[in-house]
């Protein structure tokens, strides 16, 4: 499987992974979580997502979204929704051209 092909999967993953997050299946240690938050990040990812379909891939320098910043800085360590989106967009940030 392509960097390109993991990277969609990933990506998808974490969006799908957030909706139930923000349908309210939510995870107790995310309550501190703004759900605005959560809903940029959503957003992103669908970006990220479209970008990957599109096969227009910008330069690797101009790919990261700072999402796995945000989420080090404000989310509990334990989160397994953070490492998944954070994972997504390191496998998008590393996508083969």
């Amino acid at each position: 499987m392509s960097s390109k092909e993991q990277a969609k999967k990933m990506v998808e993953s974490a969006i799908e992974a957030l909706d139930r997050e923000l349908s309210g299946c939510s995870d107790p240690k995310l309550e501190s979580v703004p759900k605005v938050q959560k809903e940029v990040f959503k957003k992103k990812l669908q970006r990220i997502y479209e970008i990957l379909n599109s096969g227009l891939l910008p330069e690797k320098s101009q790919r990261n979204l700072g999402i796995s910043h945000a989420i080090a800085d404000s989310w509990p360590l334990e989160s397994k929704l953070g490492e998944e989106i954070a994972k997504a967009e390191r496998a998008f940030i590393e996508v083969d051209q």
